[in-house]
């Protein structure tokens, strides 16, 4: 478990795809998430990333901020980039408001995965419709059974949910993982050997959950030195899973 670490697009999206990606590969991570946030995604470039030796974790669109045709046409495109490119996941967002059009917006794109044959992940964030794990139980559950969850780790520490229980039973619905360093106090996605989260209570959690993929993480506002930025993250995601495996060992 926790053999392969990722890197979202989204992070990069002031840059030109294919130097994000050459970033991506010399900082030694393995998959990439390809968010429709940058402007370059497409198939040809999922296709350039699969060349390059990284594997696709995931397509993801967001747009919290979208209003609701925008953010159904490009739920829809992601849909379909995941499914031409043979990408098992496809992460969806929530908006900031506007719950009634998000359900039916919701429904309609867990439809279309189940046609297309791909694995929808809806990630919760403080502050949108799924705001939490008690919403995504609450409207994204009885869409159905092939309804996962995109587990964002950092969102979960700032409710005070990223703990082994709570992961430990949404099971088999989860379908992604982002992580990234947090302080409890603020919403800002940091390095992984930043903040105050207990990276063994997760990692214990996927386990039980019995969570197999890539730990994909999510980071932005990236400074000047991108490159050394993301060979930093990937160091210290990796020291924090290496003292978690030789921890479990010891036990």
């Amino acid at each position: 478990m926790f053999e392969k670490t990722g890197f979202r697009t989204s992070g990069l999206k002031h840059i030109p795809l294919k130097t994000a990606l050459e970033g991506i590969v010399n900082a030694e991570f393995q998959t990439v998430e390809f968010c429709l946030e940058h402007p370059e995604a497409s198939l040809s470039t999922i296709e350039l990333a699969g060349r390059m030796g990284l594997g696709i974790s995931s397509v993801s669109y967001h747009g919290k901020r979208d209003g609701p045709v925008t953010r159904l046409k490009f739920g829809k495109r992601a849909i379909r980039m995941a499914a031409e490119s043979m990408v098992d996941v496809v992460v969806l967002g929530s908006p900031l408001r506007d719950r009634e059009n998000f359900l039916r917006e919701a429904t309609d794109l867990y439809d279309m995965c189940c046609r297309l044959g791909v694995k929808p992940a809806w990630e919760t964030e403080p502050d949108t419709v799924l705001d939490g794990i008690d919403e995504f139980n609450m409207h994204i559950v009885p869409l159905g059974p092939l309804a996962g969850i995109n587990l964002d780790a950092g969102h979960l520490h700032l409710q005070e949910r990223c703990t082994v229980e709570n992961i430990k039973v949404l099971g088999d619905r989860i379908f992604h993982v982002h992580v990234e360093g947090m302080s409890r106090s603020e919403h800002t996605h940091l390095i992984p050997d930043k903040g105050n989260m207990v990276w063994q209570d997760l990692f214990s959690g996927l386990a039980q959950a019995r969570y197999g993929g890539s730990l994909t993480i999510d980071l932005f506002d990236l400074p000047a030195d991108w490159r050394g930025y993301l060979q930093r993250a990937n160091i210290a995601l990796n020291t924090r899973i290496n003292y978690y495996k030789h921890h479990q060992i010891l036990c």
